[in-house]
């Protein structure tokens, strides 16, 4: 049996979801509020955080490692390549998202001085100059994902934060620029997939959600 301890609007534990989603996994998942810690700390990582999956009263903490996991006990379709040359591959692109991306993202939406702002704009716009220039190449080459034909664990491992990216358009004025291709057609070969459509919320959504925490206030 499959749980998973999830809270809501978190892009970490939208990874696995939409992991467990594309193996089509029969699975639960567990609310979570973050804001009764002490309730529920046994549900939760030994870093207080979600996602947690419990298979069969057995925790595994972290989205990367989950899904890593889950491709492993639950090897259809396989979501790494075959190969250990392609597969440390693949391991390098979620490392650059868990350690380049992702805290680019989010260093610059949380930042609430406009002054030390750009600086974190700069760092966000590489990170995004590196996904198009280096990282999705083989988008180009050899199919649609991040590693060619077949839709990955990087893939998943990028994609929630994009689908969050307009909280970062609206609140911090960074957009994807238009000439970057090879990213707007991963993103549209990304929205066209079941899991990500069963999971979609809209930009608006996340506007909204965001707004809450990281709009200027005057």
């Amino acid at each position: 049996m499959l749980n998973l301890a999830i809270t809501e609007n978190c892009p970490f534990c939208h990874r696995c979801l939409l992991v467990l989603l594309e193996k089509k996994i029969e699975f639960t998942t567990i609310e979570i509020d973050l804001t009764r810690k002490a309730e529920v700390r046994h549900l939760l990582s030994p870093y207080g955080r979600v996602p947690v999956l419990w298979h069969d009263d057995q925790p595994v903490f972290e989205s990367s490692v989950i899904n890593e996991y889950l491709d492993e006990v639950c090897p259809i379709p396989p979501l790494l390549p075959k190969t250990a040359e392609r597969r440390a591959t693949a391991r390098f692109w979620i490392d650059f998202c868990n350690t380049r991306f992702m805290p680019a993202y989010f260093d610059l939406l949380k930042e609430r001085n406009p002054a030390l702002r750009a600086p974190l704009r700069d760092r966000l716009m590489e990170s995004l100059e590196f996904i198009e220039t280096v990282g999705l190449t083989a988008c180009r080459r050899a199919g649609s994902y991040w590693m060619g034909e077949n839709v990955s664990l990087v893939d998943y491992a990028f994609y929630p934060f994009f689908e969050r990216f307009a909280s970062v358009e609206a609140y911090r004025g960074v957009t994807i620029p238009d000439d970057y291709d090879r990213l707007k057609d991963w993103l549209a070969a990304m929205r066209g997939l079941a899991p990500v459509q069963r999971l979609a919320k809209p930009c608006s959504h996340y506007v909204e959600y965001y707004g809450r925490f990281y709009a200027d206030r005057t």
